[in-house]
């Protein structure tokens, strides 16, 4: 190689390496600004992005610059960051201006970021006014709910201020109770002195309760009773058995009731279906009963003590009307169990099996007894 070309060829190498150099540089310098770029939009610091800019918008590389914060801006947008994204285009539209230029594109792309930022808070507004109303709808239901609970629950607020609900309650049943029973077999047998057998008979019951408590105080309500016995096996008379009773219960024992009330014990001494008398057999019979017992009573009575699921009901009188009459003395008892079989919401249906007996001790005829045996069914309203 001549002299010559080899100088040639030293010339070229400088002039790459020179070229080389200055490439290197440029990188280096313009990469020192993305960095600074970068920092910039994790913190969104509008402020140093604006200084950063105005600081290279006279440098003939302040082109890159521009478009790698448009590119930053459009990650923005992608992660629909909009507030920034509309900040960082109206600095470079800003630097733009100062530089005697303008930028289409940085205008075009501001004019589209905010048309998506303004549509992106009209949804945002309507997310707002949706969750607002929810909330509402759901205090509203809450507010609801809680009247009910305070009204079906008892209250009560702990020492630390906090409420607690205890003990389910409903107040249309827990205020009141009533019961309803209809005897479909009431077999009867009745003993009496001058009788050589005792006296069958069989017919039906009705029986209702209804109780009322008045909280911390007391609890009144009434007692109807009525059976009537139609089937006689042994040509003894009919009978039936009326009672009304109101009764009244105190705090101290809500569960035993008071009562006053009136009674009818009837036998009816018929004739023969053409007005003449009954034979003297069927009379004998007939006239070995006092007759009717028509007479106000006092008595006590133990009301609905539940075991387990399964009432218990105990009534005790003494008829007053021995004591007018003067030749007699009357008592009468009464015991039931009641079972429940099914449940509904506001009503239960029962099995009951109850017993009745009245006593009359007779001054001259000795003892007269009048016992039933009931079975049927019944409906009572749900205490919860």
């Amino acid at each position: 190689m001549t002299l010559k070309k080899r100088i040639k060829t030293l010339l070229l190498s400088l002039i790459l390496l020179l070229a080389a150099g200055n490439l290197f540089a440029i990188e280096e310098y313009v990469s020192k600004v993305y960095k600074q770029i970068d920092v910039i939009f994790i913190e969104q610091a509008d402020k140093e992005l604006d200084k950063v800019l105005r600081q290279n918008v006279d440098d003939k590389y302040y082109y890159l610059m521009e478009n790698y914060t448009k590119k930053k801006v459009r990650r923005l947008i992608i992660d629909n960051e909009y507030e920034f994204a509309m900040t960082a285009i109206y600095i470079i539209i800003d630097n733009n201006i100062d530089g005697d230029f303008e930028d289409e594109d940085a205008v075009d792309l501001y004019a589209a970021v905010a048309e998506a930022y303004e549509i992106q808070q009209q949804f945002e507004k309507e997310k707002q006014e949706k969750a607002i109303a929810e909330a509402a709808k759901k205090e509203a239901e809450k507010e609801r709910l809680l009247a009910v609970v305070e009204k079906d629950y008892n209250v009560v607020t702990t020492a630390e201020g906090k409420t607690v609900y205890l003990s389910s309650k409903d107040e249309r049943t827990e205020k009141y109770r009533w019961n309803l029973n209809f005897g479909m077999i009431d077999f009867g047998l009745v003993t009496a002195a001058g009788l050589d057998k005792p006296s069958m008979s069989e017919g039906i019951a009705l029986d209702f309760t209804y109780e009322y408590s008045i909280p911390n105080s007391i609890a009144i309500g009434g007692d109807l009773f009525f059976d009537f016995k139609f089937m006689e096996f042994n040509s003894g008379p009919m009978e039936f058995n009326f009672e009304i009773a109101p009764k009244i219960a105190f705090k101290f024992a809500p569960k035993l009731f008071f009562r006053v009330g009136f009674s009818d014990l009837g036998v009816l001494k018929s004739k023969n279906s053409d007005g003449t008398q009954p034979k003297p057999e069927i009379a004998k019979i007939q006239n070995a009963f006092y007759g009717s017992v028509i007479s106000p009573f006092v008595g006590i009575q133990l009301s609905n003590a539940t075991f387990d699921k399964v009432g218990l009901n105990l009534d005790l009188n003494y008829l007053l009307g021995g004591l007018i009459a003067g030749d007699y003395q009357a008592l009468s008892l009464k015991g039931g169990v009641s079972v429940p079989f099914a449940e509904l919401e506001r009503v239960k249906l029962v099995f009951n099996l109850g017993v009745r007996d009245t006593l009359l001790i007779k001054t001259k005829d000795g003892v007269e007894n009048h016992a039933s045996a009931i079975l049927g069914f019944g409906v009572e309203n749900v205490i919860r």
